[in-house]
């Protein structure tokens, strides 16, 4: 099994993992517009979405996708003010309603540079799978890498994972999240099934043990960025650091392969004045294995600094500028 991010194409896939275990329940209406819905979020600054496929003899097969998404401040205090169940399927009917639920990207550099950014994450749903199940077995040992590949580097304030089945609740609170809401007794009402059972679950700097290490604790201080790589820059070593040849980056941004190598020297320059290792590949012998060897340093650094590869607010702008308050 492996995960990856998500493309347009897996929609339909996604699309069947809203049904079983721990599937966020919707109301009808925002089920019936989950492809036009899932494509605006796919396609938003606010939102990332991992797959897990099962390679199995027929090829890659999706069984699952993680997924978060940054949250306007006012999204989390509706729910405070009443908490329901669902939380993000009332975040899907807002983007129908035309209201804005989620972080435009300027506000996400802003959050990220300063306070940091309240996140929202979608259950992991395992069809008709048990909890026991091997496969779903695989899928919790992965959830944590795909977890850091998704949100490290980012500067988080809160965590909120609202889960749908007794097993997952258990076994987030083993991790360290803190249960807010325990909303399972409406278990079968409205349009919840009667195997849903709702847990509204939080986790803050403050609801980690004194230096814990975890994934979870990397998230909520890390380092200030200070490459200063553009948005272009970081969407090409993103891509990178899942193994895509510059052919592929191409093709998935829908650049040329002389823009994807442009990027890629402007990230060298960067590089060089914080990784000696970059300009150190001017002894090997020719130019093939010099660049090989370049993008080899260039990305172990970048997978290592997670936060270089975040929207943040550049250095140069630091200290002038405020976070853009929720409309």
């Amino acid at each position: 099994m492996q995960f990856r991010e998500a493309t347009e194409s897996d929609i339909a896939a996604m699309i069947g993992t809203f049904e079983g275990r721990n599937a966020l329940p919707l109301e009808p209406r925002v089920r019936q517009a989950l492809p036009a819905v899932l494509g605006r979020l796919l396609s938003s600054p606010a939102g990332t979405f991992t797959v897990f496929e099962d390679d199995g003899w027929q090829g890659p097969r999706v069984l699952s996708f993680a997924a978060g998404l940054f949250v306007c401040d006012s999204v989390i205090e509706e729910y405070l003010a009443a908490p329901c169940p669902a939380m993000l399927g009332t975040v899907l009917a807002a983007l129908l309603d035309g209201r804005r639920p989620l972080l435009t990207l300027e506000e996400v550099r802003h959050a990220n540079s300063g306070e940091g950014l309240r996140l929202a994450v979608f259950p992991i749903s395992h069809g008709h799978m048990e909890w026991d199940d091997p496969k779903v077995a695989e899928i919790r040992r992965l959830a944590p890498q795909a977890f850091a590949r998704s949100f490290g580097g980012y500067r988080l304030r809160e965590i909120y994972y609202e889960v749908f089945t007794d097993e997952a609740a258990t076994y987030l609170q083993g991790g360290g999240y803190r249960l807010l809401h325990d909303l399972s007794a409406l278990a079968g009402t409205g349009f919840l099934s009667p195997e849903s059972r709702p847990r509204m679950l939080l986790l803050t700097r403050t609801d980690l043990p004194p230096a814990a290490m975890s994934v979870a604790s990397q998230a909520f201080d890390p380092p200030r960025a200070e490459l200063g790589l553009t948005l272009a820059e970081q969407r090409v070593a993103l891509r990178a650091l899942d193994g895509a040849s510059d052919r592929a980056i191409a093709d998935s941004l829908g650049l040329s392969r002389e823009t994807v190598r442009a990027n890629w020297r402007s990230i060298y320059r960067r590089l060089s004045h914080v990784l000696a290792g970059v300009d150190a590949t001017r002894q090997l012998g020719n130019a093939a294995a010099r660049g090989l060897e370049k993008r080899r340093v260039a990305v172990e650094y970048l997978r290592q600094n997670l936060h270089e590869l975040r929207p943040s607010v550049p250095p140069s702008r630091r200290g002038s500028s405020t976070r853009p308050k929720d409309r």
